[in-house]
């Protein structure tokens, strides 16, 4: 394969800049050339597409029929293509910058794919080195003659290697932009999910929101007593009130303020066939000296008033990633915890006078102000 001229670079935006490369080479235009008609090609591969006075050449893009005394300089392209920022070819070299400033880099031709520098140099060659770019900056494009069409698909070729490089940079950085925004589009629907169950009613017409600061516990532990649990799972199947609120509890008198959100009919992967409960952190006058993020472990359990059966019990640990972990900045968090915490099928056997009774228990292990 030839070797890549001097100034053979691509955009590091190609798709950008496309208007910016040469219809012949695919590269960065040098010295823009614009033809009859419209169309940009370098001055090089101007002079390389008529080295043959017999030969009819054509337009790359349109195809129409292409006259050498038709072509005019393009400043206002030359300057757009010198502002352009483009990376050195060299796969051993990391320099990026304008065009412009690209003519005064020193930095030898690109090594074969699957070389490196070193492979192609030895060391004390500095002279020839200088040698070889200097000569490489005279090399001009042998379009014309039988070898016009392989030259043209080799330059095409390498043009190609550097838009692909491009991209999948690209490509990377805005993969891990997504992931990041799709993270934060799930917390600000569930924020917006909160604030919109919370204003409907004083109770919250299809949520109720917490309704008072005061803390009925202030040891880490919330025993809940949720009456009249048929008409919360009846409202809740019907869309009328998806969820309710806990009293709110501390882990001690000076620590985390906490709530339990609970669903009848479910949320998420639990909707329609099981209860699902949450914890959700709630602003605290305190939040400032406590440790975030919150890392206690909790345990959701459902008791049994008759003593009959053992407890259905859920323990899990706070993901310290999740920004329902993180110190509150609202009134309350997205709350995180247990969709699938008790079937619907199990919870009649859990039931008395129509009451269920939910005890959550924060483990104070390791919490130190």
């Amino acid at each position: 394969m030839m070797g890549k001229r001097r100034g053979s670079v691509m955009p590091m935006d190609p798709l950008g800049k496309a208007g910016l490369l040469c219809q012949a080479c695919g590269f960065l235009l040098s010295n823009p050339q614009q033809a009859e008609c419209g169309h940009r090609y370098c001055r090089r591969c101007v002079k390389g597409l008529f080295r043959d006075p017999e030969m009819v050449v054509t337009c790359f893009t349109c195809k129409k029929a292409l006259n050498l005394k038709e072509f005019h300089s393009d400043k206002a392209a030359e300057n757009d293509a010198l502002a352009t920022q483009v990376a050195c070819p060299n796969f051993n070299c990391t320099w990026t910058g304008t065009l412009k400033s690209y003519q005064e880099h020193l930095c030898l031709p690109e090594a074969p794919i699957g070389t490196t520098r070193d492979a192609t140099l030895t060391p004390g060659d500095q002279n020839v080195n200088k040698e070889k770019a200097e000569h490489w900056n005279l090399i001009a494009p042998t379009m014309g003659g039988p070898s016009l069409n392989m030259e043209a698909v080799q330059l095409r070729v390498e043009a190609l290697e550097l838009v692909i490089a491009s991209l999948r940079r690209q490509l990377n950085h805005q993969v891990s932009t997504v992931k990041s925004l799709q993270r934060c589009c799930s917390q600000y629907e569930e924020l917006l999910k909160i604030s919109q169950e919370t204003r409907n009613g004083p109770h919250g017409t299809k949520g109720s929101g917490p309704s008072s600061q005061e803390l009925v516990s202030t040891d880490g532990i919330l025993v809940w007593k949720v009456e009249n649990f048929s008409k919360l799972l009846k409202d809740a199947k019907s869309g009328k009130r998806h969820s309710i609120f806990s009293p709110a509890f501390a882990t001690h008198p000076f620590g985390y303020r906490l709530y339990v959100r609970l669903y009848p009919d479910g949320d998420g992967v639990g909707k329609g066939g099981h209860l699902s409960l949450f914890l959700a952190l709630a602003k605290g006058p305190y939040d400032d000296i406590l440790p975030w993020p919150f890392r206690q472990k909790v345990t959701f359990s459902l008791l049994d008033p008759t003593r009959r059966k053992s407890p259905l019990v859920e323990t899990f640990l706070p993901d310290p990633q999740s920004t329902s972990f993180q110190q509150p900045h609202q009134r309350l968090n997205v709350a995180s915890g247990s969709p699938l915490f008790a079937s619907h099928v199990e919870i009649p056997s859990y039931l008395k006078d129509d009451t269920l009774y939910l005890k959550i228990m924060v483990d104070l292990t390791g919490i130190d102000i």
